[in-house]
């Protein structure tokens, strides 16, 4: 069944983070927040907070994976996590929670699966009731968001274990999030989706096309146990929020501030992934679009520091290899499922 908890919780733009101090700077209302400039303190980062908090009792191959996820929403608002069923993703979903809202904010909700269902003797009738009380608790979710005391918080939104049909349904019937850019979002920006998705070994013509499309992080083993945090410092999802790059021409001008100018640099595999890849005989996605800026844009906080790596141009390649990687994974055949743990240690999660 559903699992529901929802309540509001505070926040604000000020707060104290463990080990210094870090301010948010609020721009005003319309106007776009300014790069500061590489080499800032990043202790001054409230993304870098954040980062500190999801890498709590992480080990690196953790610590990466999750930052490759907050990156990803930052992306986009829905987020795929894909992977066989016991592979740790509701785990990393809990630590991440954790971590950006905290475990009893309220903030969060959990929509399950219609499987359990099949064992009624009335299953079409449950079904259907099923969906709309997950319609209705979702449609409150999205009020609430939209809400003034809903300003400045960050809400989650957990589609656990769905079959590729009730995907279909949240992500596009509803909330119209898949295809990316097909049609205006029905939800605010204030709220986050993440659907963890059991890779079947097949998949109709329907349900592929609409996954390809996804923003999809396979998860081959994540086995962490969700950190023992504090409530996160007021701020910093309002942090999250403000900074998140949607929009391909901010996301060029972000790198190029970064970089000090209007060329990148040089932008290709590393070679261990291009080597990799061609000793499996993939081809490597190296197609400069908006959805590879945005990833890109998205790896460095407002400080021009990297999220991933605090170094720029190494920051660059991880995230550029990630994302690459990612979509290799996306789209590989399930014939070749084996292939994804190794892919994921390629890039380190």
């Amino acid at each position: 069944m559903i699992a529901y908890n929802f309540h509001a919780a505070s926040n604000g733009a000020r707060g104290e983070a463990k080990g210094g101090r870090w301010e948010l700077a609020l721009p005003a209302s319309g106007q776009a927040p300014a790069l500061v400039g590489v080499g800032q303190d990043t202790m001054l980062s409230a993304e870098r907070e954040t980062i500190r908090r999801l890498h709590s009792d992480a080990d690196p191959t953790e610590a990466r994976l999750l930052t490759a996820v907050y990156v990803s929403l930052k992306t986009h608002p829905c987020v795929v996590l894909s992977g066989r069923a016991g592979a740790g993703k509701a785990a990393l979903v809990q630590h991440l929670i954790t971590a950006l809202v905290g475990s009893d904010s309220g903030q969060f909700i959990r929509i399950g699966s219609a499987k359990w269902t099949a064992q009624s003797g009335q299953q079409e009738y449950y079904r259907d009731l099923h969906t709309r009380f997950g319609d209705s608790q979702l449609s409150e979710v999205l009020g609430e968001a939209q809400s003034p005391q809903g300003a400045g918080k960050l809400y989650f939104v957990l589609f656990d274990g769905l079959a590729p049909d009730e995907l279909f349904h949240y992500l596009h019937e509803h909330l119209y999030l898949l295809p990316v850019a097909a049609r205006p979002v029905a939800a605010p920006s204030n709220v986050l989706f993440i659907a963890t998705f059991h890779q079947p070994n097949q998949l109709s013509v329907r349900d592929a096309q609409l996954l390809a499309h996804a923003h999809q992080v396979n998860v081959t083993a994540y086995r962490q146990q969700p950190p023992q945090l504090p409530p996160p410092p007021v701020g910093l999802q309002r942090a999250m929020i403000r900074d998140a790059v949607r929009d391909v021409v901010e996301a060029r001008d972000r790198l190029r501030l970064v970089f000090g100018g209007p060329q990148l640099p040089q932008l290709s595999p590393s070679a261990q992934i291009a080597g990799f890849l061609r000793w499996y005989g993939l081809a490597p996605d190296t197609t400069l679009d908006s959805d590879m800026w945005l990833f890109l844009a998205n790896s460095f906080d407002r400080y021009g520091n990297g999220l991933f790596i605090a170094d720029p141009v190494r920051n660059l390649q991880v995230a550029y290899d990630i994302r690459m990687v990612q979509r290799v994974m996306a789209r590989l055949d399930p014939a070749n499922a084996a292939l994804r743990p190794e892919l994921a240690r390629a890039v380190g999660c």
